[in-house]
């Protein structure tokens, strides 16, 4: 009836495995456990923990194939049409987390978004700026959700039926780092397609250090410059975009870019700090994407 499919690269799933487990075998569901992992190199440190599980399969690719594409075999390979797409850095935060899946299908969803959340307890400080940004960005109520970001969704936590959607689901030609969540999100949208947002959310326990999400935002903002280039979605799709092409059309980005200049490692430095200002990143993540452009 449903597959669970998670994607990793090189980090440990015995954990989410578990718990999803556990609440399917409760529910006496006829589930499979799909999980690929995009490192073709690593080692798998969890092998024998996870032959323990039934319903459960896992391989490693034979090439990096990228978060989209890792995503898309998954969704080929699984054996049922819903299926649920999962983090391995995620755990669901309630025991209701499958069932209320399973209400979401009764209610032929095709699409179910739970959410997402953050302990709230602050991280260390090494992971500070990572924690911040997912707390005032990435967590919004169902109520927020439904009202102003109906055809938002992020790929961690994600309900769908595939047969609703022609193969490959996910822009296969999307092989860097980033917003495969905005590209479906966008595909919503232009087909006017309906998501049903629960009140489900996985607490996002795997938090990079500063310096690593400050490296990832990077590479994202180059795949968002990408995106925009090759017109797979519009320059309004994200505000950050929108604001550079209303500061391009009035003529205050070469200001902007002469008044970041001479302090744009002072910023990147603050951002790693034991300190981060969500202000400051802002402000670096469009200096960042602006740059790009003028750098084509």
């Amino acid at each position: 009836m449903l597959s669970i499919l998670i994607r990793t690269y090189r980090d440990p799933v015995f954990d989410i495995v578990y718990e999803i487990n556990e609440q399917c075998q409760k529910l006496d569901l006829t589930y499979e456990i799909l999980i690929s992992d995009d490192d073709p190199q690593g080692e798998n440190l969890e092998e024998e923990k996870l032959s323990g599980f039934p319903n459960l399969t896992y391989w490693k690719n034979q090439s990096n194939l990228g978060r989209s594409n890792n995503l898309n075999t998954l969704i080929r390979t699984a054996r049922f049409d819903y299926v649920l797409l999962l983090d391995n850095d995620v755990i669901p935060l309630r025991k209701n987390f499958m069932s209320s899946y399973l209400k979401a299908i009764e209610h032929n969803c095709k699409v179910a978004y739970g959410g997402l959340t953050y302990a709230d307890e602050p991280p260390q400080t090494s992971q500070l700026l990572r924690w911040l940004y997912g707390h005032k960005r990435e967590v919004k109520s169902v109520k927020i959700r439904k009202e102003t970001y109906k055809y938002e969704v992020l790929v961690s936590n994600l309900l769908i039926d595939k047969s609703a959607f022609q193969q490959p689901i996910f822009d296969a030609e999307l092989t860097s780092y980033g917003y495969e969540d905005l590209v479906f999100s966008e595909e919503l949208k232009a087909k006017n397609l309906g998501v049903c947002h629960l009140d489900n959310p996985v607490v996002h326990k795997g938090l990079e250090t500063s310096a690593e999400f400050l490296t990832k935002t990077e590479t994202a903002l180059l795949t968002l410059k990408d995106l925009i280039d090759r017109q797979k979605i519009s320059e309004n799709a994200t505000s950050l975009s929108r604001l550079y092409f209303k500061m391009k059309s009035t003529r205050t980005l070469p200001l902007f870019l002469i008044a970041l200049n001479p302090f744009q490692h002072k910023i990147r430095k603050h951002l790693i700090s034991k300190q981060p200002r969500l202000f400051w990143f802002n402000v670096y993540k469009l200096y960042y994407f602006s740059k790009q452009f003028q750098d084509k």
